[in-house]
């Protein structure tokens, strides 16, 4: 594994979503190295920590999420980025084409989640 590149960073704006995402990681085998509950805290996390996945789920605007995985593409452009939304499909295809690794519609198990991490997350 290349140096620096490590762990998942979870996203999202309720603690208790973020809660229940990083036990399901970690009863997977992953390492959560951070939280974050806002796109700036974010942005600080992946500068300091070069996670291998990002998990976002914020309740954004189109434009606004697709801002905030081209800014994590410009930080690293190896780290996978997984987008958990509610939304409609039109947005899909807008995160894919921004440069995320997957769009994880919501309701959705923990083990879709994690089985979409496994499958996104870089070999280094």
């Amino acid at each position: 594994m290349n140096e620096g590149h490590s762990g998942v960073i979870v996203a999202g704006e309720v603690p208790l979503l973020r809660v229940l995402l990083k036990m399901a990681l970690e009863d997977s085998g992953f390492d959560v190295i951070a939280e974050a509950e806002n796109a700036e805290g974010l942005m600080i996390e992946c500068k300091g920590s070069s996670p291998s996945v990002v998990i976002i789920d914020f309740n954004m605007e189109q434009e606004a999420i697709v801002r905030l995985i081209e800014n994590l593409l410009d930080i690293d452009p190896i780290v996978a980025i997984v987008v958990i939304s509610d939304l409609v499909d039109s947005q899909t295809e807008a995160v894919l084409a921004a440069g995320a690794r997957a769009f994880l519609q919501k309701p959705f198990s923990m083990y879709d989640m994690t089985d979409i991490v496994r499958k996104v997350k870089p070999v280094y």
